[in-house]
């Protein structure tokens, strides 16, 4: 082949690549389907902001089992999945009652609503939330699965368990770590620092719901992070801490649990939205 022609097919060839290369930027941008990792967005003007994380895995550990050693698993997800930004705040929570889709008016204990985290709402009115979102944008929106919360929580170091997770003073809501709410109250939502994922408090401030019922240990978690459910179970799992408890508490390992039909000031949510539409 004469060196004319292989100039030729190189820019030929150049062509195709680059003409390949707008297209799946369009399939990937001009889609409003795409979620970019680390992407944040909204479904609708008044939808929670919502990041989408990647897949990926994570080490979970069990109790400790007779011999006094914890048990180890690999938890994958093959497929990434979103999360709201930051726990659904009342703002967000009112919008469903004006559109008479929660019948709850939740008190705000006298704290204030806007942006502080909406609490004092049972699992049974978190789903009337959830059911509201999906069926509003078209998209499955649910309470992520205890698996999902902590591969998200555990974003800066998911590899291990590490104390080093743990809180130093100032940087979350929690009893012992000397905020100006810390022990008293919960903190409108984004007052401090997010993990790597761009995720704000999912360490102290106020425990989220997980779809998870409560079991005793994690010994028989599935390897590919969905939820330990059952029917009628009475009681959830919750997890991340709150402004009342202590610091041991806001670590992503750390798990309580709470009755379906009980409400409390020191509990609230945050969704998670599947990437593809229903």
């Amino acid at each position: 082949m004469s060196h004319k022609k292989t100039k030729l097919q190189n820019i030929k060839n150049a062509k195709i690549t680059l003409q390949l290369a707008i297209l799946l930027l369009c399939v990937f941008i001009c889609d409003g389907n795409a979620r970019a990792v680390g992407q944040s967005y909204k479904d609708c003007k008044t939808c929670p902001e919502m990041v989408v994380v990647p897949s990926g895995s994570y080490i979970s550990y069990s109790q400790k089992n007779i011999s006094g050693t914890s048990l180890q698993q690999k938890i994958s997800f093959q497929n990434s999945f979103s999360l709201s930004k930051f726990e659904i705040t009342f703002n967000e929570w009112d919008e469903c009652v004006k559109n008479r889709q929660c019948s709850q008016i939740p008190d705000d204990h006298k704290w204030g609503r806007g942006m502080r985290p909406v609490i004092n709402v049972k699992y049974s009115d978190i789903i009337q939330y959830l059911g509201w979102l999906s069926k509003l944008t078209g998209y499955t929106y649910r309470l992520p699965s205890e698996s999902e919360w902590e591969y998200a929580a555990m974003a800066d170091n998911r590899n291990i368990y590490s104390q080093e997770t743990r809180l130093k003073k100032g940087l979350r809501n929690c009893r012992d770590c000397e905020t100006k709410w810390s022990g008293i109250k919960s903190a409108p939502v984004g007052q401090f620092p997010p993990n790597s994922l761009g995720l704000h408090d999912m360490l102290g401030n106020v425990f989220e719901y997980v779809q998870d019922c409560w079991t005793k240990n994690r010994n028989t978690i599935p390897a590919n992070g969905l939820p330990i459910i059952w029917e009628n179970c009475p009681s959830k799992v919750i997890k991340g801490g709150a402004w009342y408890y202590l610091s041991k508490a806001a670590h992503p390992r750390f798990r309580a649990r709470n009755n379906i039909n009980f409400a409390s000031y020191i509990l609230g949510f945050r969704v998670l939205g599947e990437m593809k539409q229903k």
